[in-house]
């Protein structure tokens, strides 16, 4: 009877150090898998943060952008108005000017000018 209650102990110990092992193995998964999981909604959480600050950026982007335009719209309109304001009058001089002095300009073209250096030498 002893070495029935003996080898009856012994299998009652190694059913508790299995159950000790196979516990452990199990809520060891759980655990990871618990831990995937929260990693996974932090990783969600973080890709909608970036996504709603990008979504920010561009509308960002957009205002400046129309508000550039607007400035440039401005810029050409101002600068058109002066053209208008400030070239109508020295224009009108400067064509009196030119039609008062109606003297003939002459150009000459290289070819000529190289020309009348070769002759002039043959002169002399």
């Amino acid at each position: 009877m002893t070495a029935q209650l003996i080898s009856s102990i012994f299998i009652f110990a190694v059913g508790v150090g299995l159950g000790i092992l196979l516990q452990r193995y199990v809520l060891s998964r759980g655990t990871q898998v618990s831990t995937l999981e929260r990693q996974l909604d932090k990783l969600k959480g973080e890709q909608l943060h970036l996504q709603d600050s990008i979504q920010q950026h561009f509308h960002q982007t957009a205002g400046l952008t129309q508000n550039l335009t607007n400035n440039y719209k401005a810029l050409y309109e101002h600068l058109a108005q002066g053209s208008d304001q400030f070239t109508e009058q020295p224009l009108a001089d400067l064509k009196q000017i030119l039609e008062q002095t109606k003297e003939p300009v002459k150009v000459a073209a290289p070819e000529e000018e190289n020309k009348e250096k070769e002759e002039a030498p043959t002169q002399s």
